[in-house]
């Protein structure tokens, strides 16, 4: 079967479960777990594939009185077969999408879980740099600014949620005149915990708006 379920709701689902154990271990009455326990699956169910024997297995494992942070983290990955991930794009690919950048600095493949980007993100900390990769107006566009080194807490504009964030500023327009302008706002430093907090792509189509190069 093939992948139906995104990268953005597989994040929701991911917190849903979290939220699930965490009441699980905080609620001792039986009859208020049940409760939670049901509307966790009214919530995460319209998100499967009904026909899919792992989404079955992964809601069949949902049903114990009890689950542990053990056992959430053993069945989520039942799901992964089932995520859209995001495209591992070649180098040419990527310079395509830098055509500025004389010395483009890779991601790290490797260390990525490609289902759970919804955005591609990585720091290059030699030049203050940071780049992005991410769906805009059904194509895949790349966007880079200058990534503050102050980290500080806040709440990022990509996931909407308090973290450790930087200041990031990207060009957006040049005249002939020599004069540009610059837009930004604060991110998640760290983009492979941004995807994992990010379930609305709004707020993303939102910032790659104000921040992404304009004609």
């Amino acid at each position: 079967m093939e992948p139906t379920i995104s990268t953005y709701e597989y994040s929701y689902i991911t917190q849903q479960i979290n939220t699930l154990v965490s009441a699980y271990l905080s609620v001792n009455d039986k009859h208020m777990r049940s409760i939670v326990r049901d509307t966790t699956l009214e919530r995460i169910k319209p998100l499967l594939p009904g026909d899919d024997p792992r989404a079955q297995e992964f809601l069949t494992r949902l049903q114990p009185d009890r689950l542990t942070r053990k056992a959430a983290a053993e069945i989520l990955p039942l799901l992964e077969p089932l995520v859209i991930p995001f495209p591992e794009l070649s180098v040419k690919q990527l310079s395509k999408l830098f055509r500025k950048v004389k010395k483009l600095k890779q991601p790290e493949w490797p260390s990525l879980n490609l289902h759970e980007l919804t955005y591609l993100g990585w720091n290059d900390g030699g030049s203050q740099k940071k780049y992005l990769v991410a769906p805009y107006q059904d194509r895949l566009i790349g966007i880079q600014g200058d990534l503050a080194p102050q980290v500080v807490k806040g709440v990022c504009s990509i996931c909407q949620t308090i973290g450790n964030v930087s200041l990031f500023v990207s060009t957006t327009k040049r005249s002939g005149l020599g004069t540009y302008t610059r837009n930004g706002n604060y991110i998640c430093r760290d983009s492979a915990q941004c995807n994992r907090q990010l379930t609305d792509p709004q707020a993303l189509t939102d910032f790659i708006t104000v921040v992404r190069p304009k004609k």
